[in-house]
């Protein structure tokens, strides 16, 4: 802040979101999830909240079914690797990810759907090709799409957004390309 006269000038350096990511992993508020297979390529980027690091290295999943870990840990890798996927909405049940209701939030699931039990891992994506995951859940734990466990997570993701990038919003936008740059169907019905 300057002082000039009788005026007061505040100069305000807004750091770049790729900024604000790169203190949150210097700081171990966020973590870069790494491929299992170290020679896939990162074509995209999957952040972690610690909460979710730690669900995912300790298989938290296998309790439920057996190497359910390892199977959404592929999942992962899918996206990374910048494989075909595809984006839905609530009617399209196979969709890889979905934006959920109320659109306007941003959040997002990345579904594992197989094995069963299916998982849902929630997060918002933070620039184009960058998700950052915060939580998951096994969708039999959820209830119906718009049952009271699921508006929970979508709180919770929301909650857990604002206490890691106020004041940056994660990116909104009709077009999926601005979620996704490449390899990427779009069911949504978008008219």
């Amino acid at each position: 802040m300057r002082i000039t006269g009788a005026r007061i000038e505040k100069s305000l350096t807004l750091m770049s979101i790729q900024e604000h990511i790169r203190s949150c992993l210097d700081h171990g508020r966020l973590h870069v999830h790494r491929p299992t297979d170290a020679g896939i390529a990162h074509v995209r980027i999957i952040l972690l909240t610690p909460e979710l690091r730690e669900e995912i290295d300790a298989a938290v999943l296998d309790e439920h079914a057996g190497n359910r870990t390892g199977a959404f840990l592929a999942d992962l890798d899918r996206f990374i690797s910048g494989d075909l996927i595809t984006i839905g909405d609530r009617r399209h049940k196979h969709a890889f990810l979905k934006r959920l209701d109320p659109q306007g939030d941003q959040v997002w699931e990345l579904r594992s759907i197989d094995p069963k039990p299916s998982v849902r891992a929630f997060g918002t994506f933070a620039d184009s090709d960058t998700l950052v995951l915060t939580h998951m859940r096994l969708r039999t734990d959820l209830g119906g799409y718009k049952s009271r466990p699921f508006r929970d997570e979508i709180r919770r993701t929301r909650q857990i957004w604002r206490g890691l990038f106020a004041p940056y919003r994660p990116v909104a936008s009709e077009k999926v390309t601005d979620y996704v740059t490449e390899n990427v169907l779009d069911w949504r019905d978008t008219r």
